[in-house]
């Protein structure tokens, strides 16, 4: 993290730069929903009955990022690098509250800071990170969401996104995504799932393998839903609704 004052000047002002360019080059992008009703009920309304926790993969990090901007309250853990300062500084300027750390740097910690809010009074918190980052492998599920979820009653609700033109960064690990400018993006929504609060290990262990299954399907259905050339296999279609 930044210690210096030249450092937190230069990380804000890339922060402010990066949130005004991420809101005129996705402004221009169309966006379709899988499965609103899940988006409508759990995500959109400005009082949500309950915890959500969103999980995605880290390819699809950015654009969700933009996605849920004038959501509620929101958590997100973002890491404690260089890099972090910059996305934390973006995230308060899309009204995120960041969390810092990740499972590579005090992971740990920014969990139970996580915990501590949600479980700290009446307010109901939308919260999550990529469930694959912050350093992959990618599409392979870590625990820390899945935990956060049965420790706070949060549920789980599994997302995708995909698109018509897409600009991939085959370089990154997570094979980053981004849409070109007046695309199409489509977001789906997989079903919510309750986490029990306690868990013994194997049957953390079954559960993360089966989300990490649901999640990669999802994935997979938005991909080629979407044409998305680079889908890892074909899956049926679903309908989409224009937001």
């Amino acid at each position: 993290m930044p210690d210096s004052f030249k450092q937190r000047a230069k990380a804000a002002a890339i922060s402010f730069l990066a949130a005004w360019f991420a809101r005129f080059w996705f402004a221009t992008v169309r966006i379709s929903i899988v499965n609103r009703e899940v988006y409508d009920r759990h995500f959109r309304q400005i009082e949500i009955p309950h915890h959500v926790v969103g999980a995605a993969w880290h390819r699809n990090a950015v654009f969700l990022f933009y996605f849920f901007r004038n959501l509620g309250d929101r958590l997100i853990m973002i890491s404690r690098s260089r890099d972090g300062e910059i996305a934390a500084g973006v995230a308060k300027r899309f009204g995120y509250t960041p969390v810092r750390g990740s499972s590579s740097q005090g992971g740990g910690e920014a969990l139970r800071q996580m915990i501590d809010v949600m479980n700290g009074g009446p307010k109901k918190f939308l919260c999550g990170t990529a469930v694959d980052g912050p350093r992959g492998p990618a599409r392979k599920l870590k625990k820390g969401m899945v935990a956060l979820a049965g420790q706070t009653g949060a549920l789980f609700v599994p997302m995708a996104c995909s698109g018509n033109r897409l600009i991939t960064f085959h370089k990154s690990w997570d094979r980053t995504i981004v849409p070109k400018p007046f695309s199409r993006m489509t977001v789906a929504f997989g079903e919510p799932v309750a986490i029990p609060a306690e868990l013994h290990p194997s049957d953390l262990e079954r559960l993360c393998r089966k989300l990490e299954d649901d999640l990669n399907r999802l994935t997979d259905t938005v991909d080629h839903s979407c044409g998305y050339p680079e889908s890892r296999r074909p899956r049926s279609g679903a309908k989409t609704i224009d937001r």
